[in-house]
């Protein structure tokens, strides 16, 4: 069995699934809550992990993956 601190917990189903993982392999959702602001010619783009309670970014304010898809 992994280490607690390997696992992450998705927040649509609550699988737990290992620390690698991008999205749960139940019901597709990403596991991690990040930054949605995109690279652009004015900004370089954020892409922070935030925690998974978090609607917005606390780097720069912009909206998170999972507020954007409904999750939180």
């Amino acid at each position: 069995m992994a280490d607690k601190d390997e696992l992450q917990t998705c927040v649509r189903c609550k699988y737990v699934a290992v620390k690698e993982d991008k999205y749960c392999i139940r019901c597709g959702a990403p596991l991690k809550n990040r930054c949605t602001k995109e690279k652009s010619l004015m900004h370089k783009g954020c892409y922070k992990v935030n925690k998974a309670d978090a609607k917005f970014c606390a780097d720069c304010g912009t909206e998170t993956t999972f507020n954007q898809l409904g999750l939180i």
